[in-house]
């Protein structure tokens, strides 16, 4: 961390499930002190599921604030103090319904980091088989194998717009990882 910033006091002003609303006090390198906002998310997982060697599960759930459905990889929260690689795991069972022999390290990103806290781990997924755990209560979840470059597609062309998807699906275009 910088010496010049220094870090004066945060304060949780609201709690709801897995989110914080807190406000960080914080003195800045001229002297002045200022307060900001921060939604505490944690950490995010994003997995590409290789269904087959050129073909990959999207799933399509309804997302509330933008008042419509949203094509996405499997992915979502990890629970506090669960590993990435575990979440990453779990929620391609909760949500893609299979389990990886592999999970291989993509990247890892700040999706916004002026406000959130959130850090954002994407990884691809090789040697599924089916293994599905419940999903949330309030996922209602299509799911849908498609070519490789069909998801490509849709992450450039806007019809993925979820940030963890897409990012997970271009870092996997610009650096693919050792296959199996």
């Amino acid at each position: 961390m910088n010496p010049a910033w220094r870090r004066l006091s945060s304060a949780a002003l609201y709690t709801r499930g897995k989110l914080t609303l807190r406000e960080d006090a914080w003195r800045l390198p001229d002297g002045q002190e200022v307060i900001y906002p921060v939604l505490a998310v944690g950490v995010t997982v994003g997995v590409l599921p290789f269904v087959e060697p050129a073909r990959v599960l999207l799933i399509r759930q309804y997302r509330h604030l933008q008042g419509e459905v949203s094509w996405e990889l499997p992915g979502g929260g990890a629970q506090p103090g669960e590993d990435p690689l575990a979440a990453a795991q779990r929620e391609l069972r909760e949500e893609g319904g299979y389990r990886a022999e592999r999970l291989a390290f993509l990247t890892r990103f700040y999706p916004s980091n002026a406000y959130l806290d959130e850090v954002a781990y994407c990884y691809a997924a090789y040697g599924l088989t089916p293994d599905p755990l419940p999903a949330d209560d309030d996922e209602f979840i299509e799911r849908r194998v498609v070519p490789l470059e069909e998801a490509i597609r849709m992450a450039i062309g806007g019809e993925i717009t979820e940030s963890v998807s897409k990012m997970t699906l271009l870092q996997y275009v610009a650096r693919p990882p050792e296959r199996s």
